[in-house]
């Protein structure tokens, strides 16, 4: 293999048209697609579906976003490789710029038999397996892969029937036969069949759609029975229906052989999808289950044959690594993570899902399952609290304390003393808002003091209807939202229709809106809840923006709604 394949994509940047020619480049992007000169176009090294993506993508350029991202998968040699667009709009044209999202080494050569879905289906099939392109059906035998038939239905028809001895005669069994050829010419996937033979031996075929990256193919496994005997297909049993991945009882039994038995050094990770709900809610099921699909492919490209996954809950999913090691660790979750981020923002904007993930290693941290798994799920409470869209890799030193002080929350919630502490607090800042005077400014500033440590937050920003400050409290470390309001048009776009906006963790914007983003992190904002309120003819009034600086942090949903029912109270008094 070339040795440029084996190093990361870095440093790589040219300039297109609309049209996917280019322009101009630098030398790495020349070494990329191994030309000595610009005049080529893109497609070629782009899957054929993100060459039409992409192509929409620049031609429906926002130019109140001169610089956007978009997810792809090129293809300079044998290997493919998921990577960042980084777009940004000069005139006409496009400059480029690759960042390597994950590297994938798997090779196009053989890439349909190496393929880990006919691998393993390959393994459940008695003698043979058939496969449909869209145009020619193939029989292969699965001892040595040699292509036993190759032509279209109808002949494949005859050999089939014929090869199998399907009994015709049999309006049952000619009718399962015609229905099976039908769905699988209209590339209809995961449906069984049960063909009688004339031996008294049953044949059940299970049908499962793949792809070499290229197209897409149906491979039909197939089993011979003995008459009355179950039928039992070893993937789909083992397989969760939606995602691909293995199934609740499949993936605790090999972790539990994995950990307990062979006492393999492993990572478990207990990964959980960030507002699947809303996301359900707002989009609709069907949305939600391709949101859960993509989730699955962006695991598969991440661990890349150095672990297994599978799928244990609605939005949760569990993931075993051969690896311990921090560093490989953090490179993979980060590849989950950000590839989650980027392909769900890039199919619909305004979805914020993102991911939350645990990590606990054996034998670091403990060296049973069950010790591992409850670990690991304590990592992913301490990540949900720190903002979503982050990882936990757990570590006692670090994390104890929080699981300890989490406890001691929870003694409290337990006996009434936290919600009398949280009650009186409520009552107290009520009470002042009923007599807050905004001709005095004290009375106002001791308002949002008191909810700043009612919050836990760092700062309270208040802004006239010209976005000009009005009261800051708090931490005033950097102050540039409102000049940034005011050259924006579109700064209230991700508001949602009551007209606030909540940020667990301000890293999401990154796939969304690149400027909020960097204007966040320039202020050092992890979370952010802003309110825009307005006056009794629809104009804006007031923005209040409650903000915490590092770490993120989720806010909790009762403090969330009294910090919105205190903003409504100031903005009528103010």
């Amino acid at each position: 293999m070339d040795s440029f394949t084996k190093r990361r994509i870095s440093d790589i940047n040219f300039t297109i048209d609309k049209d996917l020619n280019v322009k101009d480049g630098n030398r790495s992007f020349l070494r990329l697609i191994h030309k000595t000169d610009f005049n080529v176009n893109i497609s070629y090294i782009l899957e054929d579906s993100d060459v039409k993506n992409f192509k929409f993508f620049l031609a429906t350029f926002d130019d109140s976003f001169p610089k956007r991202n978009f997810l792809v998968t090129i293809k300079p040699f044998e290997n493919y490789i998921s990577c960042i667009f980084t777009v940004t709009k000069k005139g006409d044209l496009f400059d480029v710029i690759i960042e390597e999202l994950s590297y994938s080494r798997q090779l196009l050569d053989k890439a349909l038999l190496e393929s880990r879905e006919l691998t393993a289906l390959i393994q459940n099939f008695d003698a043979y397996y058939f496969t449909y392109d869209g145009q020619n059906f193939s029989l292969k035998n699965t001892k040595d892969l040699t292509t036993i038939f190759n032509g279209k239905r109808s002949a494949f028809q005859d050999y089939f029937t014929n090869t199998f001895r399907i009994n015709l005669y049999n309006d049952d069994t000619r009718a399962q036969l015609d229905s099976m050829l039908n769905n699988i010419e209209n590339f209809i996937s995961n449906k069984y069949y049960t063909l009688l033979q004339v031996n008294k031996k049953i044949l059940t075929v299970h049908t499962l759609k793949t792809s070499t990256r290229k197209n897409s193919l149906i491979v039909a496994s197939m089993n011979l029975h003995k008459e009355n005997e179950p039928v039992i297909n070893a993937y789909s049993e083992s397989r969760d229906g939606l995602t691909g991945l293995y199934n609740k009882k499949a993936i605790t039994e090999l972790a539990i052989k994995k950990i307990n038995e062979e006492k393999a050094p492993c990572s478990l990770i207990i990964l959980d999808a960030d507002k699947f709900k809303e996301c359900n809610d707002t989009f609709g099921h069907i949305f939600g289950d391709r949101v859960l699909v993509t989730i699955a492919s962006c695991i598969n490209d991440a661990i890349k044959g150095r672990g297994i996954a599978g799928r244990i809950g609605g939005d949760e999913f569990l993931i075993l690594l051969d690896v311990t090691d921090e560093d490989d660790i953090r490179n993979i979750t980060r590849n989950i993570r950000t590839g989650i981020q980027w392909s769900i923002t890039n199919v619909e904007p305004e979805s914020v899902v993102t991911c939350s993930m645990g990590i606990a290693r054996c034998p670091i941290n403990a060296k049973s399952y069950e010790e591992l798994f409850e670990l690991a799920d304590k990592s992913l409470y301490i990540a949900k609290y720190r903002g979503r869209n982050c990882y936990i890799i757990y570590k006692p030193e670090l994390h104890d304390k929080i699981l300890i002080e989490n406890k001691q929350v929870d003694d409290r919630m337990a006996t009434g003393e936290f919600f009398y502490d949280t009650m009186n607090s409520e009552i107290k800042i009520l009470e002042k808002l009923q007599h807050a005077d905004k001709n005095q400014k004290e009375s106002v500033m001791e308002i949002l003091n008191l909810l700043i440590d009612f919050m836990q937050i760092s700062k309270i920003t208040i802004y006239d209807k010209d976005f000009n400050v009005l009261y800051l409290a708090g931490i005033d470390e950097i102050n540039s939202r409102a000049t940034f309001i005011k050259k924006c048009k579109n700064y209230f776009r991700i508001f949602n229709q009551y007209g606030f906006l909540f940020l667990d963790n301000t890293n999401i914007l990154n796939s969304i809106d690149g400027e909020r983003y960097e204007l966040y992190r320039h202020m050092e904002i992890s979370s952010t809840v802003e309110i825009l309120n307005k006056d009794k003819n629809g104009e804006n009034h007031l923005l209040i923006c409650y903000d915490l600086y590092r770490p993120a942090r989720t806010f909790k949903k009762d403090k969330l709604t009294f910090a919105l029912l205190v903003a409504r109270k100031l903005s009528e008094i103010l």
